[in-house]
């Protein structure tokens, strides 16, 4: 079993092409045990968006604060606390922040790989048992 608060995991910022001022938390993640699932906490500051995309792996999404957009291939739709959101795998998908505070959300990734930010960081996680 793996316990940690959330004020306890180091947050990165995502710099690739196609995104804006994204913040991700990785809860958890191969690195940790989970084998299938990573589950994310996403803050997207003022203006900021993540990459237009579609991938393999679906995403199951939860709003915590903020509103925002998000875009398909040809709708968007406003999102706010306490939507839930599923992308289909291969679906277009884009979150935006057109709100005036941080857009927040956890999201899942099914994926066996530890994400690639936090390799390094592995060996300092504090695992408790229960």
């Amino acid at each position: 079993m793996y316990i940690i608060n959330i004020e306890n995991v180091k947050e990165y910022e995502l710099k690739s092409n196609g995104m804006k001022n994204v913040k991700v938390k990785y809860l958890l993640h191969a690195g940790i045990g989970a084998k299938r699932i990573q589950l994310r906490l996403f803050t997207i500051d003022i203006g900021g968006y993540t990459p237009l995309e579609k991938h393999e792996h679906e995403h199951e999404v939860f709003v915590l604060k903020g509103e925002g957009i998000l875009r398909s291939k040809d709708k968007e739709f406003e999102i706010k606390p306490g939507d839930v959101i599923f992308i289909q795998s291969n679906e277009l998908h884009q979150i935006v922040n057109n709100g005036n505070e941080i857009l927040q959300f956890l999201c899942t990734k099914e994926t066996s790989e530890i994400p690639e930010a936090i390799i390094k960081d592995i060996e300092s996680l504090e695992i408790k048992s229960c």
